[in-house]
């Protein structure tokens, strides 16, 4: 019973992480049409958020023996399945802090826009305005959280299925 719960509650964060990074894709892309001749690869950052949160999505919505199979994820494997779920959280969670330390830094160190948006990709939402350190912990960390989260689960499970080919 309490891994049903688990492999659900698995199923949905991956869910919630794949849509997030989708729909930050997309906002890169609105941006792009508003604010053209801005001196960032608006495509690559919606390329690749796009590619990730559409492989997290599809990770999500496969069933269960299809990954195992695909994983290899077996009895004596079992204890590694839970690789993706793990650096899900460690890049969730290294994403928040990441975002919030860079909203902390002081402005004298001109940070570059590539470097912004590489690290807090949820700041498109915030192109034209300084958000507040409120809005920061409650509105960008947790979708950069939810973006990186996504790109720790597609690694977690890359590296699982390379891992257990051997």
């Amino acid at each position: 019973m309490a891994t049903g719960v688990i492999r659900l509650f698995s199923r949905v964060a991956l869910f919630v992480c794949g849509m997030t990074s989708i729909l930050l894709s997309r906002a890169f892309e609105f941006a792009q049409v508003f604010i053209p001749d801005f001196h960032v690869k608006w495509r690559i950052f919606s390329a690749v958020l796009l590619v990730v949160g559409g492989l997290t999505v599809l990770i999500a919505l496969v069933p269960s023996s299809w990954l195992e199979s695909a994983c290899k994820i077996g009895p004596n494997t079992q204890e590694r399945s839970s690789l993706p779920i793990k650096l899900l959280g460690c890049f969730a969670a290294l994403s928040y802090l990441l975002t919030v330390g860079l909203d902390l830094i002081p402005r004298s160190w001109h940070v570059t826009p590539q470097l912004a948006y590489l690290l807090c990709p949820a700041c498109v939402l915030t192109i034209t305005v300084d958000p507040s350190l409120g809005s920061v912990l409650l509105m960008l960390a947790p979708l950069n959280a939810a973006a990186y989260g996504s790109l720790g689960a597609v690694l977690g499970y890359f590296f699982l299925a390379v891992r257990n080919r051997r």
